[in-house]
């Protein structure tokens, strides 16, 4: 472990033990049996910002649940009520940077060329056997930012045996370690971060907005998490500031962060808009309500079995 890491790692493990006595403003609700909803609205003392923070955690266990990965463009409402699912969230980003299989058919494994500005978005994956067992990868350990794992990463990607897989970054948390506080460094302050290109890594995970991540439990509980962001209720996140959150709040093994922006999107059946079931706020139409949502091509759902 370089030195940056291990000074970093020792700022979190300060930082977690100076506010762990702190008190929150989440709401704990059970949807049903092996579901659980989680919703944070206040002034987050990571951030020193007012955050909506929405999480959704399932027992992987419950055989009363399988994990669908689907591919198509759509809102996740739309999806989610064409499966009747029980949750959905957003998923991976363009397609053209991230990998994508679904049912066992590969619809990109990364088309654009390794010098490429927007590269590092494959970083790490969640994966799925269609059913209840989920893995999340770390693709490009200790290169997360660099060409060489990108590279190792779609190669790790092609030889996993699951039949689902979709690629994201940045990892969060790897094997309890957060990881992404130092995806970027802090020799940047957002002024000199605003000034780089938006696909830049830095200034994209180095800046907050809406987020979307998955996290895996030790004892095997699958959680989505959707951040609101960019309004006066909600400021969002940089990806240092996520992996706190979610380190403080649910301590996973591991994290990943997908999509955000304008396409963060959480929906739970019977919760949220009446019309869409969507809980959070998505950015998409520039307005605080549930009616911002996109078109994207890849979402995550939690389906009851019959």
């Amino acid at each position: 472990m370089n030195v940056y890491r291990l000074v970093m790692m020792m700022t979190v493990a300060v930082t977690m033990t100076a506010t762990a006595s702190s008190r929150y403003s989440f709401t704990k609700e059970r949807v049903a049996k092996g579901l659980t909803y989680y919703c944070y609205q206040g002034n987050d003392d990571i951030t020193d910002a007012r955050q909506t923070v929405y999480a959704l955690k399932l027992d992987l266990d419950n055989e009363r649940y399988k994990v669908i990965f689907h591919y198509g463009s759509d809102s996740t409402s739309a999806v989610a009520a064409r499966y009747n699912a029980i949750a959905a969230i957003n998923a991976t980003y363009e397609p053209d940077a991230t990998y994508i299989r679904v049912d066992g058919k590969n619809h990109h494994e990364v088309a654009i060329p390794s010098g490429h500005l927007r590269f590092w978005k494959h970083g790490g994956a969640i994966t799925s056997d269609g059913e209840r067992k989920i893995r999340i990868l770390n693709g490009a350990p200790g290169d997360e930012t660099s060409h060489i794992g990108g590279i190792k990463a779609i190669e790790l990607y092609k030889s996993l045996s699951e039949p689902n897989v979709f690629s994201g970054a940045p990892m969060l948390i790897d094997d309890y370690e957060p990881v992404g506080i130092y995806f970027v460094q802090d020799t940047l302050d957002e002024p000199k971060l605003k000034k780089l290109k938006y696909e830049d890594y830095r200034r994209h995970q180095g800046v907050r907005h809406p987020r979307t991540a998955v996290a895996l439990t030790e004892d095997n509980d699958l959680i989505l998490i959707v951040v609101d962001g960019r309004n006066p209720e909600a400021a969002g996140m940089t990806a240092k500031e996520l992996t706190l959150f979610i380190a403080r709040h649910f301590n996973p093994r591991w994290a990943l962060n997908l999509d955000g922006g304008g396409s963060a999107t959480m929906v739970i059946k019977g919760r949220g808009a009446e019309d869409t079931n969507v809980v959070n706020h998505p950015h998409d139409n520039h307005r605080f309500d549930h009616y911002g949502q996109r078109r994207i091509c890849t979402h995550i759902l939690i389906q009851e079995v019959n």
